[in-house]
């Protein structure tokens, strides 16, 4: 009996995590009844079990939300299958799900996965006992970087789905969860604010980068660089803007963002080698058994139909002639579709006999977002110069010839660092975000969202500038307040 709990336990944690039949957080029964001391026996159990968790986070999820609702694509023109029309037309309602990704529910469905599968592996390896000094540090990395995972989760959760536009720390957050379900049918939590959700995640972090060695590099896993990256992006959440610098500063020397010549590899090369010789800080690992999760084919799919293409305003902002990230991010196929239109080529890009099949690592953390993020800090402390410093960096890195002429204005330089956010970030699962973290309105040109006037502009007051809380998670659970409209 022991032998079967314990391959009951590493298949479905290892293989079946992906999977879910609820969209309700309180509904995760799959291994919620099996005893902890007899889930792990050995390391290799609980090496399993993380495995299982990197394999939940479904990390196109971000993207495909930001990409749809924000100002970065339009919708397809050949071979459209209303992939995103919700999202895209803001007529999204709490329970709504799109046929090609879980809509909205989806992203909140698949954090908590996350979250809960680590606070399991979290306590059901502690017991396990270590042959030797290398499976005890080796026991002791995997708690760090559960706990990181874990912390990750929660702020992607409280970006998307807080009460309120910008941080507020007494208002209503997401559901705090540091424990794994073990009594899913009487599981009902609140939600809390967005200050304990930020505490724990501060805790959190602060935790993991204690546990995770410096000599860790591989970036298919959670690396200390990555827990220093996300601690700026707590910096970022909450307006810390020191705190934005301190860690910035720390993290972007380690691994330095790519020059012209190599960046395009990063987005060309299906699967970076596991260690810390790009800029690119954390990925989610996409090989040929879990081509779903892929980001690329939600632009478009294997058959040809082109589900989304760039917004012209996006495509607008760069210089085809000096800009290297114009035809790294953007392909125009001349002879595959009836007129030439720009396709996103971020992730894969369809075009008759390239073999596209969009098998690219996912970029979860790079460090353009980090300097980027620097420079916006730096601006808001007035610290003009150093702001300036960094929006050249960036900018002498991607466009041939670039020369910087310093904005001493400080409003005019922070709308170049978003707009260098808007084009560097593009469907990374970041533009949303950006523009609710700073109140500003979702904007569209008249000529990415075919004429329709009623799609052309989402303002902060809008009621469906936040997202809903998924409507499953309120009927499951009473004591889920839902986001205000909804």
């Amino acid at each position: 009996m022991k032998i079967v709990l314990k391959y009951t336990m590493i298949l479905l944690m290892a293989i079946s995590f992906v999977a879910c039949t609820k969209d309700e957080l309180t509904d995760l029964q799959p291994i919620s009844s099996i005893p902890s001391d007899k889930a792990f026996l050995t390391l290799n159990d609980a090496t399993n079990a993380v495995n299982g968790v990197y394999g939940t986070w479904l990390g196109r999820r971000p993207a495909y939300l930001s990409s749809f609702i924000s100002d970065e694509l339009r919708l397809g023109t050949v071979g459209y299958r209303n992939v995103g029309n919700i999202l895209f037309n803001w007529q999204y309602v709490s329970d709504a799900q799109d046929w090609r990704d879980g809509e909205n529910g989806g992203a909140w469905t698949n954090l908590y996965q996350v979250i809960d599968r680590a606070n399991r592996a979290l306590e059901l390896m502690t017991p396990v006992p270590t042959a030797n000094n290398s499976e005890a540090g080796l026991k002791v990395q995997y708690k760090g970087e559960l706990i990181a995972l874990r912390a990750m989760a929660h702020l992607e959760l409280l970006r998307w789905y807080s009460k309120t536009i910008e941080y507020t720390p007494g208002e209503l957050g997401v559901v705090l969860q540091t424990t794994y379900v073990k009594a899913p049918g009487s599981y009902r939590p609140p939600r809390s604010t967005q200050e304990e959700v930020i505490t724990q995640v501060i805790e959190d972090l602060a935790e993991a980068r204690n546990l995770i060695p410096s000599s860790f590099v591989d970036i298919g896993r959670v690396t200390k660089n990555a827990v220093i990256a996300t601690q700026a992006r707590v910096a970022l959440h909450t307006k810390n803007w020191q705190g934005v610098v301190d860690r910035s500063t720390e993290v972007i020397p380690l691994q330095p963002i790519s020059s012209i010549a190599n960046y395009p590899a990063l987005w060309n090369t299906r699967s970076l080698l596991p260690d810390q010789s790009t800029e690119v800080i954390w990925k989610l690992n996409v090989t040929i058994s879990n081509l779903g999760a892929a980001i690329g084919s939600l632009w478009q799919d294997l058959g040809g139909a082109v589900q989304a293409q760039p917004s012209d305003k996006l495509v607008n902002t760069f210089d085809p002639a000096n800009d290297v990230r114009y035809n790294t991010f953007f392909r125009t196929p001349l002879t595959t579709l009836p007129s030439p239109i720009n396709l996103i080529a971020k992730y894969g890009a369809v075009i008759a006999g390239n073999g596209e099949n969009f098998q690219y690592d996912i970029k979860m953390i790079r460090t353009s977002e980090i300097l980027l993020s620097r420079a916006e800090a730096y601006a808001e402390l007035d610290m003009l110069t150093e702001a300036n410093n960094d929006l050249n960096t960036l900018r002498t890195n991607r466009i041939t010839g670039y020369v910087h002429v310093p904005l001493l204005d400080k409003a005019s330089l922070i709308n170049e660092i978003m707009l260098e956010r808007f084009k560097e970030l593009c469907f990374e699962g970041h533009r949303y975000f950006d523009l609710k973290r700073r109140s500003l309105p979702i904007v569209r040109e008249l000529v990415d969202v075919a004429g329709n006037a009623s799609i052309l502009q989402l303002n902060p007051t809008d009621a469906k500038y936040l997202l809903p809380i998924p409507q499953q998670e309120v009927a499951a659970n009473p004591n889920v307040t839902q986001n205000p409209n909804y």
